[in-house]
């Protein structure tokens, strides 16, 4: 006869076990495939040529990834993602994911701050359904994703990180996992210096290391590009290109074919079919595809352009400089719409550093039938207003700021603002001089520029050569619009930039952020100077008469 143990499981230890054995059978399917683990666990999908290169980034067999992209491709929320799923679709107290990009603030309002925005929502999904978080630890103010391991301590998960040249190196090596498991994410890779590349490869040591970067394809002679193009340096990477003709906005693939309401948010993320169609009109001239449409339409790097007004290595690295505060006090430029769907634009340069106005203040806009005051809010950005309500916008900005000087456009509707903010009463007490600036009006030196205008234009790309100015590197508009300025010359060979009529046709709309920021840039020295300069009336002054026949030659000049 032959004895025989039966053992006998409580129900609730089988059903913890068998459970515990589905997570992981799960998370190894996770760790395999990175769309399930973005549907199951965040409730998203993204269209496919996006699915593509994720999978790729994240498990080919090359360690390191570089995605050149068109704008509006979701590329920075989706690298997000693969963050995410590092850290949870693994062992914690194994992963590491350092995002870094030209200056912190970029980390800060991309990668993490999609980072956030999930795992807030991820906590509050659980929350609802009275169950614990299920990913790890918390995102402090110091953007870092912290816990605490079972040994006690606290750990970083992830960390925005740009450390400076200097001390790249070290910094980067003093993060690293000792399990090796570290992601590296360049957002805005085109900006990154050769430097961070440098230090990137101190966590690329061990085979279970990866770096992945994403960025537009805006400028040569950079790391990124070289990774493209070097033939030795693109056989080591896995790359990929994204257009915007990859777009479902473009090929019409239904990404939730389940939820067409889901679906049209989704498509509201990315860059629209009319954006599109509008840059195959405006940046593509007799069959030549313009610079701004191969790096901003098709993904691709663009040669130099021969006409260009700003260098767009210029103004990438003003986004990309952080000025020291100077304490100097703030200077207004304003540009007013006087029509249509334009806008007005307040930029506020306080010692190089230049922004939009972005504050929102209370101020009074006259009084109603009662007698009593009007409030009304106003920011930097405003449309439709009439003369008098923009120079009680402008009036509010300015003391708020304590501005010493507000520049104004004098043509147009401008003139009139100018002219109510000297005058009337209300005004009275400013303690700002406002200053007209008018661009049609004739240089100082007509052999070098036709009008004032050109002069303005060139002012502020002379102060941006000398890396005296500090541009926000999230305004893409203003970008744009810095792109859309062509140069030429006159027959004198003084230099003549693209007209405004020319430029508004070209964006459907005015430069009104490139204005502002002009005005609160530029030397006005030449405009509240004494006419004379040092001379007084009475003087005696010598003149050459070949001067002379050259202020007839070139144009008006001051009657002798």
């Amino acid at each position: 006869m032959t004895n025989s143990t039966q053992l006998s499981l409580h129900p609730a230890v089988y059903d913890g076990a068998l459970a515990e054995m589905r997570r992981k059978a799960k998370n190894r399917l996770y760790q395999r495939d990175f769309a399930a683990w973005q549907y199951d666990i965040l409730g998203e999908r993204t269209y496919a040529k996006m699915a593509e290169i994720s999978q790729s980034v994240l498990t080919t067999p090359k360690m390191r990834a570089l995605v050149k992209s068109a704008n509006g491709t979701a590329k920075t929320f989706q690298a997000a993602r693969w963050a995410m799923w590092w850290i949870t679709a693994f062992d914690p107290r194994e992963s590491l994911v350092i995002a870094t990009a030209p200056t912190l603030r970029q980390v800060e309002k991309g990668v993490f701050s999609y980072i956030k925005n999930s795992y807030g929502a991820v906590k509050a999904s659980a929350m609802q359904r009275n169950e614990p978080m299920p990913w790890p630890g918390w995102i402090s103010e110091q953007n870092e994703w912290k816990h605490i391991p079972s040994a006690g301590g606290s750990e970083t998960l992830a960390l925005a990180s740009v450390p400076g040249a200097a001390d790249a190196v070290s910094t980067f090596q003093g993060l690293r996992k000792e399990s090796g498991r570290n992601l590296i994410l360049l957002d805005e890779a085109g900006g990154v210096s050769a430097d961070i590349f440098t230090a990137i490869e101190a966590l690329m040591t061990s085979g279970e290391a990866r770096m992945g970067g994403i960025g537009n394809p805006d400028r040569r002679a950079t790391p990124f590009y070289d990774g493209f193009n070097d033939p030795v340096l693109a056989s080591e990477y896995d790359l990929h290109t994204i257009s915007a003709y990859d777009l479902p906005t473009m090929t019409g693939e239904i990404v939730y074919p389940e939820d067409l309401e889901k679906n049209e948010r989704m498509m509201r993320g990315l860059t629209s079919r009319k954006w599109i169609e509008h840059k195959q009109r405006v940046w593509i001239r007799n069959g030549k595809k313009e610079a701004r449409f191969l790096a901003k339409v098709e993904g691709q790097f663009p040669g130099e352009t021969d006409n260009a007004f700003f260098s767009e290595d210029d103004i990438v690295a003003a986004q990309e400089r952080e000025l020291p505060a100077s304490g100097e006090p703030p200077i207004m430029g304003v540009d007013l719409a006087a029509m249509g769907d334009d806008e007005s634009v307040v930029y506020v340069n306080r010692g190089g550093i230049a922004r939009i106005f972005d504050e929102e203040i209370t101020y009074v806009d006259g009084v109603d039938e009662d007698g009593q005051e009007i409030r009304r809010t106003t920011s930097g950005v405003w449309s439709k207003e009439d003369e008098v309500s923009s120079a009680r916008r402008i009036h509010a900005i300015a003391n708020h700021i304590g501005a010493t000087e507000v520049r104004l456009d004098a043509a147009g509707l401008g003139g009139g603002v100018a002219t109510m903010l000297m005058r009337l009463e209300e005004f009275a007490e400013a303690e700002y001089v406002v200053i007209r600036v008018i661009g049609s009006a004739s240089s100082t030196d007509k052999a070098k520029w036709v009008r004032a205008r050109d002069e303005n234009h060139d002012d502020l790309r002379l102060k941006l050569r000398m890396k005296e100015i500090d541009l926000d590197p999230t305004d893409k508009i203003l970008k744009d619009q810095m792109l859309a300025v062509t140069q030429d010359s006159d027959n004198h060979g003084a230099l003549k930039i693209t007209p405004k009529k020319l430029m508004r046709s070209e964006m459907h709309g005015s430069p009104d952020r490139l204005d502002a920021l002009i005005y609160a840039v530029i030397d006005t020295s030449a405009l509240t100077a004494p006419p004379l300069g040092e001379v007084e009336v009475g003087d005696v002054v010598r003149v050459d008469p070949f001067e002379l026949l050259n202020v007839a030659r070139m144009g008006a000049g001051m009657p002798i």
